[in-house]
């Protein structure tokens, strides 16, 4: 199973529960919607992983997502869009994206800067390139299969490897799983089983029922949630125990302790000289 946080493996990407965060918060950092993301690194390059079925509602969002992006300070850096996983698009979503991408042009087009399209071998992916080379034909956009191609010409070769294992958590695990994990990401204080659900919009039975088809527990999600953001906490400050047991909920340093001798067989400060 994938780590928790979000479905993100720790101290590669920190999910933002808000746009604006997305784009002034340090480090690499993810906002994942139901059936997209993007995402952005320091080193100047961001994009977005599309997957599923596409329907109208994601289409509406995706785009005011992307005009977001398009009149931001990270408008004018390299991007890769990463359509491999779409399964379908409806003919609405399909018309919309297509009036949006046309209606929307000239105000994107010179804000933009280098996009990689990366495709696979399907007719939901070939369609949506298609719409995407029609609509936005004199962009500086290029067409991949492979993903080291895409990165490197962009102009980031070193990021596949993150983006890589980005995508990988986010498609790997079964819906609920990754609604679950994003749903996890976007609030500080732990969610109980009744808040998740609510947060979810189905009922707490429905719920321990579906993860645990899935393989899963709300018990096991919340656990690698925990751990996952210690991990980060652990690596990229100073707090002490006690500081990072009291950003996480846990009732003391030792709960902390005992936690990551049950989920990670070490110590907390060991964890932490290791990942320094």
């Amino acid at each position: 199973m994938p780590y928790g946080e979000g479905a993100l493996p720790p101290s590669h990407f920190t999910p933002t529960a808000s746009l604006a965060r997305f784009f002034t918060a340090p480090g690499n950092r993810v906002r994942v919607r139901r059936r997209f993301c993007v995402w952005r690194l320091p080193s100047g390059v961001h994009g977005s992983i599309a997957w599923g079925k596409a329907t109208d509602e994601d289409v509406i969002e995706m785009c005011e997502v992307f005009d977001a992006v398009m009149h931001s300070p990270i408008a004018h850096q390299p991007s890769i869009m990463d359509i491999r996983a779409v399964e379908s698009v409806s003919v609405v979503a399909f018309d919309r994206l297509m009036e949006t991408l046309t209606e929307r042009r000239p105000a994107w087009r010179p804000r933009a800067g280098r996009q990689a399209i990366l495709h696979g071998a399907t007719f939901p992916a070939a369609l949506v390139l298609g719409a995407l080379q029609i609509a936005a034909a004199d962009y500086p956009l290029e067409v991949f299969e492979h993903e080291r191609e895409a990165f490197a010409w962009a102009g980031a070769p070193a990021a596949q490897r993150e983006v890589a294992a980005l995508r990988a958590s986010l498609l790997e695990p079964p819906d609920i799983v990754r609604r679950v994990r994003v749903a996890l990401a976007e609030h500080d204080a732990p969610l109980s089983l009744r808040g998740l659900s609510r947060s979810l919009g189905v009922s707490p039975r429905s719920l321990q029922r579906h993860l645990a088809t899935a393989g899963s527990s709300v018990r096991a999600e919340r656990t690698a949630h925990v751990v996952a953001r210690a991990e980060r906490l652990l690596a990229g400050t100073d707090l002490d125990l006690a500081a990072i047991a009291a950003m996480l909920g846990l009732s003391s340093a030792g709960h902390l302790v005992s936690l990551f001798r049950a989920e990670r067989q070490t110590t907390p400060d060991a964890w932490r000289r290791a990942a320094r």
